[in-house]
């Protein structure tokens, strides 16, 4: 009897401290008072640092993608609305499809809900609303852009932001 509530206190403790952004404990072979306490946010160095107008160079090196504003800015706890542009490497607008993906790399789980994207077409610009991000930690936005052209291919880019 003993033994069956051990184990199932143990399993209480590991779903409870299953979405904790310290992921110290796990890789560690042995707990110390530092590990043993969730902690909140996400240190800044594994983040990027919101300046409107940011870029990243696709990973494929294909496209530019620009985070041309957040609503909030920087972006913030729960809904946020972005406003993204996707260029060539010569800096011109590119039309296509763009997706974005949402989640917490530290938690293992994405956003609930995916943003609507629209295109504006005067100002070359993808809208992303509601970004959601409803929980305090890293977020990873992994941007994809599927260009119009036939037989162009494809390209993304990652942000990562630190949301108190």
């Amino acid at each position: 009897m003993f033994r069956v509530a051990s184990i199932a206190s143990a399993l209480t403790l590991l779903v409870l401290s299953g979405c904790s952004s310290s992921s110290k404990a796990a890789s560690s072979g042995s707990p110390d008072a530092s590990t043993m306490s969730p902690s909140v946010g996400c240190a800044s160095e594994s983040a990027d640092r919101y300046e409107p107008g940011m870029k990243k160079v696709g990973d494929a090196g294909l496209y530019n993608f620009e985070l041309l504003s957040s609503t909030p800015a920087p972006p913030a706890l729960n809904d946020n609305t972005f406003l993204v542009q996707v260029t060539d490497q010569d800096g011109n607008p590119v039309a296509g499809a763009l997706s974005v993906t949402l989640d917490m790399p530290e938690h293992g789980h994405p956003s609930p809900a995916q943003p609507e994207i629209t295109y504006d077409g005067r100002a070359n610009a993808f809208t992303l609303d509601p970004m959601r991000l409803f929980m305090v930690g890293l977020w990873r936005l992994t941007f994809g852009f599927q260009p119009e052209a036939a037989g162009s291919d494809p390209d993304s880019a990652v942000f990562k932001f630190c949301i108190d």
